[in-house]
Parts: structure tokens; sequence; C-alpha cells
């Protein structure tokens, strides 16, 4: 059972943390990562490689269910 405030819809998280993808997510959108452009330019990570993606679309997102 998720204890965080996270907002959940459509049983993805919405608003917060996808622990399962380890990726932000604002209204359902995945957000860039904030390590430098150095890392980026080297793939640094999860949330930067599907940054603007829609957590719908992404295969292994956290499955939220009441």
């Amino acid at each position: 059972m998720r204890m965080s405030g996270d907002e959940i819809k459509h049983d993805r998280v919405w608003n917060g943390f996808d622990y399962a993808l380890q990726v932000w997510v604002i209204n359902g959108y995945i957000q860039d990562c904030g390590h430098p452009e150095e890392m980026k330019n080297q793939g640094c990570c999860n949330q930067h490689k599907l940054a603007g993606r829609s957590i719908l679309d992404i295969s292994g997102a956290e499955i939220c269910r009441k």
C-alpha cells in the first residue's frame, strides 16, 4: 500500500514519484532530471530518458490500485 500523498489517476502516479521507474511525474508527464548536461549526454538515468512522455504510455510504470 502506497503511503505517500502523491496524486493517483488512471491507476498511475499523476503528480508525485513513480517508484517503479524512479521518476518524478507532474500532470501525468515524466519530468526531466536535474543532472548536469555532461551526465545527460551520457544517458544518466530513466528520468532523463523518459522526460516529456506520458506516464500512461510507459511500460513498467507503477500500478496504484485502491
